[in-house]
């Protein structure tokens, strides 16, 4: 091994020492967690949606939310409502099929009516 190999495994050497050590005496120092378990109830509703649209928020809003909270939001433009179901799908996961985006905004635009001026 040259001098600059046998330099470099030196420095490896100290460097994973001193995180080492740094990392038990954090350790040390850091204050016990203690995790209790909690139980909550949530609020159930058997709430569906009916008229136009009724089916499509029944099938892609209500696997997550409750009618009572769909029916809490405010009005807001399509172009909103559209933003909104898109992030349901693409940030939170939701399985709503690309064919139904516009159809969910739509109908949730037509129930909550345009945002007043």
């Amino acid at each position: 091994m040259n001098r600059h190999g046998i330099f470099s495994a030196g420095c490896t050497l100290l460097l994973a020492f001193g995180l080492a050590s740094t990392a038990v005496a954090g350790a040390a120092s850091a204050p016990k967690i203690h995790w209790k378990s909690e139980r909550i109830t949530l609020p159930t509703s058997d709430l569906t949606f009916t008229g136009p649209g009724g089916q499509v928020l029944n099938t892609y809003c209500l696997m997550c939310h409750s009618a009572d909270f769909v029916n809490e939001q405010p009005a807001v433009s399509l172009v909103t409502w559209k933003v909104e179901v898109n992030k349901m799908k693409n940030a939170f996961g939701a399985p709503i099929p690309e064919d139904q985006i516009d159809h969910i905004a739509e109908v949730l635009y037509q129930r909550f009516g345009p945002p007043k001026p």
